[in-house]
């Protein structure tokens, strides 16, 4: 790893400025160009607008990761939390099951809030949303930041540009389109680590960084 900045939150709340104000310190450290800076800028303002979604106030970690060619934003929470409330947000579907996660960034926080309000013997596909399932990998592996990979964005696009011509095709690849994650990101990944569930956000260098 060439650098990584941490910074502590809370999922409910206010420190938007403070991780920007990171993200900026980040993107000097890694001598990113004005483009990529931004880029950073912008996923990580997806990442918290997420984060203040979550149900329940959350204890989280939030992590810039600088390696040579590739910038990550890592945030993780410990697993099995009670002050979710789970039963909650099954409430919606009568299959137990959160199928209204609506654009990328709540699929993303409701596979999120399944993997650590998880039984700790649970099957993922027990609790997770059919969208949810969409983006899991044809086999669950290891990532370099996680144990268990459960979902990811490229496997859901994959999955989603191999459905046949619906609406329910036409809705779902809309939300794809629209999204700055998914049009940034080079891919998100979600799954957990020891005792905490993990989300990363990958995203490729595109220009030359400054000063090389």
């Amino acid at each position: 790893m060439k650098k990584t900045q941490e910074i502590r939150l809370i999922s409910s709340g206010e420190d938007m400025d403070e991780v920007l104000n990171e993200a900026t310190s980040f993107s000097e450290s890694m001598n990113l160009s004005e483009k990529d800076s931004l880029r950073i800028r912008l996923l990580t303002e997806e990442t918290m607008s997420m984060i203040r979604t979550l149900t329940g106030e959350l204890e989280l970690s939030l992590s810039f990761i600088g390696q040579d060619d590739e910038c990550i934003i890592r945030v993780e929470t410990d697993t099995g939390m009670n002050v979710m409330k789970k039963e909650d947000i099954l409430s919606v579907s009568p299959s137990g099951k959160n199928a209204s996660a609506k654009g990328i960034m709540g699929k993303i926080r409701d596979v999120f809030e399944t993997a650590f309000t998880m039984p700790a013997d649970g099957a993922f596909e027990d609790f997770s949303s059919s969208s949810g399932l969409q983006g899991m990998p044809g086999d669950i592996y290891s990532g370099p930041f996680m144990d268990t990979v459960y979902w990811t964005l490229s496997d859901y696009r994959s999955n989603v540009e191999a459905q046949d011509e619906t609406p329910e095709k036409k809705e779902r690849w809309d939300e794809l389109e629209k999204s700055i994650v998914s049009n940034v990101a080079d891919d998100v990944q979600v799954g957990v680590r020891g005792g905490h569930v993990v989300m990363t956000i990958s995203y490729k260098i595109r220009t030359e960084q400054e000063g090389k």
